[in-house]
């Protein structure tokens, strides 16, 4: 491992310890960590009290929020689901949707370098695989549409898929764009409902929830020929015979 791999492993671990130390202490203050678990366990119970604590923070209170988003998706303490409805809950629909995609986007940032620093100590072995080639170019077929439609999709581990996509060819600014955009739909959603709920506004409520499962029954259902259409647009878009050019040297 270089001088150089090593800096770099020691400045991410050092930035995710400084947000883990930042929001546990802050929620070790008033017990908020034990009380927020609870409330996503048991809905409601006790939400008002949750989200006055949380409040009484004031503006430190968003940046808790943010770091709650960085750490889900890093490490993944609870589902991204619940903390997105969560965020809306506590400031409203449109500052959750805002400071969920400011944290969403830092933490995707993150997976995807980890990503990108463990191709880069397995590189060697990697880049003359056929699978190595042949991933990075699926990748990037169409301007990196499958990626895309894939952060879009409901339900899909977007935060499995960061790291994934830090082992491949895919220039940073590019995962940055799609991660932020293909995330934006479902986090607005998320944002909408806990901002309902809140509000105690049921019916809307109940119509968000409609429109997510359409959104999400259909994939849950489907999502294997989903892909398997994503990847057979991807090879009438482009000859299969790319795919062989792209593939590591062969002995001659």
């Amino acid at each position: 491992m270089t001088r150089f791999l090593k800096s770099r492993i020691f400045y991410l671990l050092l930035i995710l310890a400084a947000i883990g130390g930042v929001i546990f202490y802050a929620f070790q203050q008033d017990n908020l960590f034990a009380r927020v678990l609870h409330y996503l366990q048991n809905s409601r119970q006790h939400g008002e009290e949750i989200r006055a604590a949380i409040l009484a923070k004031g503006g430190f209170a968003p940046l808790l929020f943010i770091g709650l988003q960085i750490l889900q998706v890093v490490i993944a303490p609870i589902p991204g689901e619940a903390s997105g409805v969560l965020g809306g809950y506590l400031f409203g629909a449109l500052p959750a949707f805002a400071y969920s995609s400011f944290g969403l986007t830092i933490g995707s940032w993150l997976a995807f370098m980890v990503g990108r620093l463990l191709s880069d100590l397995v590189r060697r072995r990697l880049e003359h695989t056929a699978i190595y080639h042949r991933f990075n170019h699926l990748i990037s077929k169409g301007d990196f549409i499958i990626p895309f439609v894939l952060f879009l999709l409901p339900g899909f581990p977007k935060d499995s898929l960061s790291y994934l996509l830090g082992m491949s060819h895919m220039p940073l600014p590019v995962f940055l764009f799609i991660s932020f955009v293909g995330r934006m739909p479902g986090t607005l959603l998320l944002s909408f409902q806990g901002a309902e709920i809140f509000q105690g506004n049921y019916l809307k409520l109940v119509f968000l929830l409609g429109i997510s499962a359409l959104i999400a029954i259909p994939y849950a259902f489907y999502h294997k020929q989903i892909l398997a259409w994503l990847t057979h647009y991807s090879r009438r878009t482009f000859p299969s015979n790319d795919i062989n050019s792209s593939g590591p040297p062969k002995n001659k």
